[in-house]
Formats: C-alpha cells, sequence, structure tokens
C-alpha cells in the first residue's frame, strides 16, 4: 500500500474538460442517465494540478491501509458536505436531482510520472450547478487510493502501470460510491480484502448518528477475480438528513 505520491508517483488532475464535452454531447435528463466514452491521453503540464499533504512524503515511504482508508471516507463525507452547501443555497435538491460519474485510469508506474489515460464513461448530471462538487470529487477518486497493483499494459508499450474504476452515482434508488481497483492475481485481490476488513474493523468512527459513522455503517467491500472494491451505498431517503443543514 503505497501513499498518493509513492510507487505510482500519482498526482491529482483536472479531467473536467473529459467530462464537459461528454455533456455537450450526451443528454442530461434526471429520468434517463445518457452514457457515451471517450479516452484521453495527456501529459500533465497540460492540466491543472492539485496536490495534497501527501505530496511531501518521500516517493518511498509507505501509507498505512488505514490512512487510505480514512482518507475515502473523509473525501465522502466532504462531498456529501458540498451538496449541503450547496442545498443550502438552493443549488441541490435531494428529492429531484440525479447524476452519475464514471471513469477509467491507467497510472503508468514510472518517477516522476507525468503521463496518464483516462477513459471517462460517463459525466451526466441533471443540475448544473453540482458539476464543480462532481469535477472535485472525481479528481479524488482517480487514482483508487493507491489500492491497484503495477502491471504490465499494452497502452504503455508493455510498461507497468495501476488499473482503478470509480462510479458515482445518484438516483431514485440511492447514492452509491464505487472504487474499483485490479490487483496482480486473485490471491492479492484476496490478500487485499482481507486486509480491508481488518482496517475497517479498527476504523470505526466513534460517535454514532454523525455523517462519517453512516458513512462508514455503509460502506463494504468485495472481491471478483483479481479485483477489489469499495463500496458506499446510502438510501436515497437517507440523503435528506445527511445534507441537512444541522448534520453533524
Amino acid at each position: 500500500m503505497t501513499s498518493r505520491k509513492s510507487h505510482n508517483s500519482i498526482l491529482f488532475l483536472t479531467t473536467l474538460g473529459v467530462y464537459l464535452g461528454l455533456v455537450l454531447v450526451g443528454g442530461t435528463a434526471p429520468a434517463t442517465l445518457a452514457h457515451s466514452a471517450t479516452t484521453r491521453n495527456f501529459d500533465i503540464a497540460d492540466e491543472v494540478e492539485v496536490k495534497d499533504d501527501l505530496d511531501n512524503k518521500p516517493d518511498d515511504e509507505r501509507t498505512p491501509l488505514s490512512d487510505s482508508f480514512g482518507v475515502y471516507l473523509q473525501d465522502v463525507e466532504i462531498f456529501l458536505g458540498n451538496l449541503r452547501r450547496l442545498g443550502s443555497g438552493g443549488g441541490f435538491d435531494a428529492k429531484k436531482d440525479a447524476f452519475e460519474v464514471a471513469q477509467s485510469t491507467l497510472l503508468p508506474c514510472v518517477p516522476a510520472n507525468k503521463v496518464g489515460s483516462y477513459t471517462a464513461d460517463s459525466f451526466v448530471v441533471s443540475n448544473e450547478a453540482l458539476r464543480p462538487a462532481l469535477g472535485w470529487f472525481s479528481k479524488r477518486l482517480t487514482d483508487g487510493y493507491s489500492l491497484a497493483d503495477c502491471l504490465p499494459n499494452e497502452r504503455f508499450n508493455g510498461g507497468e502501470a495501476t488499473a482503478s474504476r470509480f462510479t458515482l452515482k445518484f438516483d431514485r434508488a440511492a447514492f452509491s460510491v464505487e472504487v474499483e481497483v485490479k490487483k496482480q492475481s486473485r490471491t492479492e485481490a484476496n490478500r487485499l480484502f482481507a486486509e480491508l476488513l481488518r482496517t475497517y474493523k479498527l476504523a470505526a468512527p466513534g460517535e454514532k448518528g454523525t455523517v462519517r459513522r453512516q458513512i462508514y455503517d455503509s460502506t463494504s467491500f468485495k472481491t471478483s477475480n483479481d479485483q477489489v472494491f469499495i463500496v458506499t451505498r446510502l438510501p436515497r431517503g437517507s440523503i435528506d438528513s445527511l445534507v441537512a443543514a444541522n448534520a453533524k
């Protein structure tokens, strides 16, 4: 397990431009979410770099799995907080709005990595006021929280890269976040799954009823062959209370 700037030398990139193109081409009606896909290779010099406090750590410094899981919970909580602020100003309606964002990412495992491949599968939103918040959260989800393994990849001429995918969705049934990472083998996937379960048991927020605790209680893990998934699913009806002005 490595930090967001370790063996992958991962930097958070603004990929909103890709999504803007998708929405211009596809439909945005809340009842029927349109889908489209595009793949984009780019150099980081052409993008906006977004750093966090982990960027200052040496490349060989390891981040405990508990820290990465904690960052994931924090990111989901901040996103819901952004929805709460939008809602207080009339920019978000939990009863009417809908969105779906999905992206696959390949990041080469090379020092000072500057190139990545991003496939935007969908970016559909019923309310344009939500676009900045969705763009922010998408950037946080881009690297799969450094859980994927470095594996040979044809897109980079056999060079090693990590593969991850995320889906962020709010529809009539639920608000959900799914992060999918590819491991070296089924054995490695099962190993990470077991580590995540142990980490989960030790990471329970102390105070019940808080937004963080509800996110935690609604998060689970699963495996499929050589892939591992982190899934958070909150029933749509619960979003009203989670984004209420007095939510803790």
